[in-house]
């Protein structure tokens, strides 16, 4: 059956959360707008405007996800998306280098899963590839469906269960240990800029910048600790520098235990599979054709 007369599909209504998240970013400026009038003695038009922002954009979401669907056929997914300016796409199975699947933590929760078609063309249609939350049986067998179309197999059902269990070859997998020390090591210079700024700016409204006396103040005296600290501006400036230091270290495991948990890298006769997160679980295969050098640094 071709993609244009496959049963249509939609995407689950978990999906309106992620674009729920979009839409509140670009909202920004209406709450600000919201907030000022509110300040200037008119409350009512601030409630007015942030209630017709959320309403619209309510409205918007619920209408891109009953307009959104896609169909998949034998050869060809086809995705049909836009509320007044439709937009029809269909991407061959020849086409597709990978399909990756990634569940964050609600996801995983509720058996949903995003599925990414990569097909190595231009950047324009990355997210006309992206099925936001379908349920994860699903996801799976399209997968298996577009692995056997590229093996020269009539359906999924032609695959061999028992050389797909068997295929993947462990390469690399890292254990927590292992995930901490890398994180060790995952220290950015950005990150530390970025604390020193806070620190001057809303760390001076919070009453937490480590560069001035209020804030060492009350912890060298509950310790008996000596005024050196209190007394020199250089001793306050290593401690605030010394406090940036191991928040960054901090910011780095966290985030490297958020994205290399759980990492293992497998080898089948296709090429390579990687499976990494805490947070957002990926499973993205690689091809052997579409590996072009391997870098040890």
């Amino acid at each position: 059956m071709s993609a244009d007369r496959a049963p249509p599909e939609r995407l689950h209504p978990l999906a309106l959360l992620s674009g729920f998240g979009k839409a509140v970013r670009q909202m920004i400026g209406g709450f600000l707008a919201g907030g000022f009038f509110a300040f200037q003695g008119r409350p009512l038009l601030g409630l007015v405007i942030v209630g017709g922002l959320m309403a619209s954009t309510l409205i918007g979401l619920l209408l891109h996800w009953w307009r959104f669907t896609f169909r998949v056929g034998e050869d060809a997914v086809r995705i049909d998306s836009g509320i007044l300016n439709r937009n029809h796409r269909t991407i061959p199975f020849d086409r597709v280098q990978d399909v990756s699947i990634a569940q964050g933590p609600l996801q995983r929760l509720f058996g949903v899963a995003q599925v990414t078609l990569e097909t190595g063309g231009s950047s324009l249609f990355k997210e006309e590839g992206v099925l936001a939350g379908i349920a994860l049986p699903r996801a799976e067998a399209l997968r298996d469906l577009v692995r056997a179309r590229r093996m020269g197999l009539a359906s999924a059902a032609d695959l061999d269960p028992a050389a797909m269990a068997q295929g993947d070859e462990p390469l690399f997998s890292m254990d927590l240990k292992r995930v901490l020390t890398c994180g060790l090591f995952n220290f950015s210079l950005a990150v530390l800029a970025a604390l020193f700024g806070a620190s001057q700016t809303v760390g001076d409204l919070l009453n937490v910048n480590p560069f001035e006396r209020s804030f060492w103040q009350p912890i060298l005296v509950s310790n008996g600790l000596g005024q050196y600290l209190l007394d020199h501006r250089l001793g306050l400036a290593l401690g605030g520098i010394g406090v940036l230091v191991l928040l960054g270290v901090l910011s780095g495991l966290v985030r490297t235990l958020l994205r290399e948990h759980g990492f293992r890298l497998d080898r089948n006769a296709k090429g390579l599979r990687r499976r990494r997160g805490l947070a957002t679980r990926t499973d993205v295969s690689l091809p052997k054709r579409r590996i072009q050098a391997g870098v040890i640094a």
